[in-house]
């Protein structure tokens, strides 16, 4: 998760770097969140292919990992966007 940056004494290039690095970690976790699913998809077939039950837990953690992915996009686009507009107040005078 990238570093909280304070918007007030921030330069423009450390607010483009914080930006940058924000949408790559939100990119980044779309893709975790992604795999998190397809990996339930694919134990709920190999279960259905073998016969087997498909075991809850599995689907029970992919999915509190995917809320803890979600909780972190989510605070670092508020976290980003507030130094955005706290940045955009102090310099624009």
């Amino acid at each position: 998760m990238p570093m909280p940056v304070d918007g007030t004494a921030a330069t423009a290039d450390q607010m483009r770097t914080t930006m940058a690095e924000a949408r790559n970690f939100i990119a980044e976790s779309g893709v975790y969140q992604e795999c998190l699913l397809k990996e339930v998809e694919d134990a709920k077939s190999q279960a259905a292919a073998s016969g087997q039950a498909f075991e809850p837990s599995v689907e029970a953690n992919a999915r509190a990992k995917l809320d803890a992915s979600k909780k972190a996009q989510e605070k670092v686009d508020v976290t980003v966007n507030n130094a955005m507009a706290a940045y955009k107040n102090a310099h624009s005078h």
